[in-house]
């Protein structure tokens, strides 16, 4: 009686170990599984950051060609707007000057012009010649002719002269008439100026 117990606590102990080392067994195989997942992924995770790390470096390589670019772009447009202010600024001195030097000739010639014509009261008598001062208006010059007819004591004798070169004409005082103030008083004219015998005129413009 004994002795089968002995031999099946021996049964039982030997099933115990088998099942010990079976489970022993079947745990370090996970252990090693858990392990190779684990270093699987490790190495992903190092793949997954060198990538990322690339990708960062390839972005801010990219940005910086990017930024110098628009650095480079930026550069040339302020030089391309400083160079087109300082055009403009150039031109509007070459403006400013010539309008001054327009006005210091306007200033000029009106001096000239009133030390040169002569005083309104002169007598005229005879023939006398008038210039017509380009630039020339022909309709000017027309109207010019007919209100010259309406002068009393004043005979229009010669039209002649050319747009460029300027018109003259040519009228006759019967009677001593104050030439001057009978032409200043016709609506065509506008300046009035004596050259010894012959008095300029300029016409406004139409």
């Amino acid at each position: 009686m004994k002795a089968k117990e002995a031999r099946e606590r021996t049964r039982m102990e030997t099933r115990e170990a088998k099942e010990r080392v079976k489970r022993e067994a079947e745990e370090a195989r996970k252990v090693k599984k858990a392990e190779a997942l684990v270093k699987k992924e490790a190495e992903w995770e190092a793949k997954e950051k060198a990538k990322r790390e690339a990708e960062e470096t390839r972005k801010a390589k990219k940005a910086e060609v990017l930024a110098k670019k628009e650095a480079e772009r930026e550069a040339k447009e302020r030089a391309k707007r400083e160079a087109e202010e300082a055009r403009k600024a150039k031109k509007a001195e070459v403006l400013v000057k010539k309008e001054a030097e327009r006005e210091a000739e306007e200033v000029k010639g009106k001096a000239k012009g009133e030390a040169e014509e002569p005083v309104s009261a002169e007598l005229y008598k005879g023939i006398v010649k008038l210039t017509i001062m380009p630039p020339i208006d022909i309709g000017q010059v027309r109207k010019l002719e007919e209100y010259l007819y309406q002068v009393q004591d004043l005979r229009l004798v010669l039209v002649g002269g050319s747009v460029d070169e300027g018109t003259e004409i040519v009228v006759s005082a019967e009677n001593p008439i104050p030439l001057i103030d009978a032409l200043r008083e016709l609506p065509p004219v506008d300046q009035i100026v004596k050259k010894g015998k012959t008095i300029q005129l300029t016409l406004k413009a139409e």
